[in-house]
């Protein structure tokens, strides 16, 4: 299904992309994407490993589960749980905070986007029958 597989290889880049990064320049990434810095060396290291390492670990794990047709389904799955849960969760953010700048805003446009692009391929893709032995 190559919609399944876009969508997915699609947010895998993006994951990976982001985590590469992060890892490699935290503090100028934190700035850009919050308007905010790090105000100490625990906090850089911190980001790293979480947007950095986290991050690229996840699109690697989504990369590996796209690759194969047994896993297709659980790869869009995943995808449209990492989206569905950033978007309510950023949404979250939001009505506490009250005042996201410009990149909150486009991120969770996007989040919802995916949220609802997982949702359709989920509802498209072909039922199979359980048996229980």
């Amino acid at each position: 299904m190559f919609q399944a597989k876009l969508m997915v290889w699609i947010t895998a880049l993006v994951f990976l992309g982001y985590g590469v990064l992060f890892s490699l320049s935290p503090s100028t990434l934190f700035e850009r994407v919050t308007d905010s810095a790090l105000f100490s060396y625990s906090a850089a290291i911190d980001v790293r490993a979480t947007y950095g390492g986290m991050m690229a670990a996840v699109g690697i794990i989504l990369a590996l589960l796209v690759l194969k047709q047994e896993t297709l389904k659980l790869s869009v799955i995943s995808a449209t749980l990492l989206a569905g849960l950033m978007a309510v969760t950023r949404t979250m953010g939001i009505i506490a905070e009250t005042q996201p700048n410009d990149t909150m805003q486009i991120y969770l446009i996007t989040e919802v986007f995916f949220t609802l692009w997982g949702l359709f391929i989920l509802w498209k893709f072909p039922k199979r029958r359980m048996y229980f032995k």
